[in-house]
This record gives structure tokens, C-alpha cells and sequence, in this order.
């Protein structure tokens, strides 16, 4: 069986939490691993999958008509990552974002 199937997404179009939860629960940890793969940070990781979980919500009511869900999310999750990554872009933010990698990896 696929996950999410149709019925799954039907309830979350209808407005169903419990299987909302569901879903991100099942998504969390291959999202997670994307995304720290690429942003190299935990927290921003993770503002990145609220993000995209919370558009999800958002947009429920087109959530069946999406097609393969799989890459409905990860599609959303590339795109929410260049996002984050264009406000580093700023030398500031950048020097920002240099100086608090270097105090997280100890150097």
C-alpha cells in the first residue's frame, strides 16, 4: 500500500487533523534528512518542514488533485530551501548564518 493513499488525503481535505498528523509524522524524518543534508542546520530544517507542512494545510482543499504526494512535499521542500538559502545571499546574513555554523561545530 502507498502512503498516503486516497483516503488519507481525502480526510485531510475535509479538514481531519488526526490524519494530518499522520502524515507529517510518516514524512518528518526522510523531509528532516533532506534538509539538513542541504542546510547543514537542525532549526533551520525544521523551520523549513513547518513551513512547507503548514502551506500543505493551507492549500488541503487541493490536496487529491496534486498528483503524487511524495513529490507534491518534496518539490515544496526544494523550493522552501532555496528560500531559506536566498537570505544568506546578503553578506551580513551570511556572515551570520558562517559565524553560527562555526559555534555549533566547535571551532
Amino acid at each position: 500500500m502507498d502512503f498516503p493513499n486516497r483516503q488519507i488525503l481525502h480526510r485531510i481535505t475535509e479538514g481531519d487533523k488526526a490524519a494530518f498528523t499522520q502524515l507529517c509524522g510518516y514524512f518528518h524524518l526522510p523531509a528532516f534528512k533532506l534538509c539538513t543534508v542541504i542546510l547543514k542546520d537542525d532549526q533551520e530544517a525544521e523551520l523549513v518542514i513547518r513551513n512547507v507542512f503548514d502551506k500543505i494545510w493551507e492549500e488541503r482543499s487541493d490536496l487529491e488533485t496534486r498528483g503524487n504526494f511524495q513529490s507534491y512535499l518534496f518539490t515544496n521542500l526544494k523550493n522552501q530551501i532555496f528560500v531559506q538559502m536566498k537570505k544568506y545571499q546578503d553578506p551580513a546574513a551570511r556572515q551570520q548564518y558562517v559565524d553560527k555554523m562555526q559555534v555549533l561545530s566547535g571551532r
